[in-house]
């Protein structure tokens, strides 16, 4: 497997947001097929299971500036199944 730059920030996007930790991520990674599709779902998901308010989803901004000083660092992200990406 090897993700798009657009998966690529979308998988960011859906880590970063609130209250999404390593479990609830791969639960929506299972649940909507794709990181996208669980960024679309989560204000509704979110709602359904009690928020008081509406969840904060991580921007594409906040995002793009978090890959691009990871760059300038050395730093990749290595989604779970791509190659390099050991546990």
């Amino acid at each position: 497997m090897k993700l798009s730059p657009d998966q690529r920030l979308d998988w960011l996007r859906l880590i970063r947001s609130e209250n999404v930790g390593p479990r609830t991520f791969r639960t929506l990674l299972n649940h909507c097929g794709s990181a996208s599709a669980a960024l679309k779902a989560l204000p509704d998901l979110a709602r359904r299971g009690g928020a008081m308010r509406p969840v904060r989803l991580c921007t594409h901004a906040e995002a793009e500036t978090e890959l691009a000083t990871a760059a300038k660092m050395g730093v990749a992200l290595v989604a779970l199944g791509e190659d390099g990406y050991y546990y």
